[in-house]
């Protein structure tokens, strides 16, 4: 992963997908098979892929982050109303459908590039209401279109961690809850057994 979140607005020193490009050569210059990973501008928004242009290389991966909608995903933090998912949102509303079109552009640039999708990050903070069913529908949609994941994260930041619950005020860990179910279950059709 050569650029975590790159946001470009405006005129600026250096091309965020140029900079990606010129670090992508180099490496190819000394190792010609290891998967190089893209993002995408406004810290890898789905809606950017609109406009992303494919890296004429192999082995690249495009990078997706999903947090929308922000004041549903980030409640608590920057945001301070809280919001329920599925619900209405600013007078949208947001379910596993809105999500889907969402992440329309990522989807229409695979198809159109045979690109392969990598969604580095998704979460809700965990006193989100629903976040269970946010992450649930999230991976769903991943594979239904044969993207792969990673959640974030997962002992990284108290509000992410599917080990703890409770409320920003008062955090407890825990060994089971709902968010922590949705994560399991959607890596458990990813695992391979012998």
């Amino acid at each position: 992963n050569l650029v975590t979140e790159p946001v470009q607005k405006g005129k600026a020193p250096f091309n965020y997908l140029r900079l990606q490009y010129e670090a992508a050569q180099a490496i190819r210059e000394v190792d010609p098979d290891i998967p190089i990973i893209i993002e995408s501008n406004l810290a890898s928004a789905p809606s950017t892929f609109a406009y992303l242009t494919p890296l004429p290389l192999k082995d690249v991966i495009y990078q997706v982050h999903m947090y929308r909608p922000l004041n549903y995903t980030h409640q608590g933090l920057e945001l301070k109303e809280p919001i329920a998912y599925p619900g209405v949102n600013n007078g949208v509303m947001y379910d596993r459908e809105k999500l889907k079109e969402i992440l329309e552009p990522v989807r229409e640039f695979q198809r159109k590039y045979g690109a392969r999708i990598y969604v580095g990050e998704f979460a809700a903070t965990r006193w989100a209401e629903g976040a269970d069913r946010y992450m649930s529908d999230c991976i769903s949609i991943f594979e239904e279109y044969g993207w792969d994941w990673s959640y974030h994260a997962f002992r990284e930041a108290r509000s992410w961690n599917v080990e703890l619950e409770g409320t920003q005020e008062k955090t407890v860990p825990s060994a089971d809850n709902p968010r922590k179910k949705a994560l399991l279950e959607g890596l458990g059709k990813n695992l391979v057994t012998p």
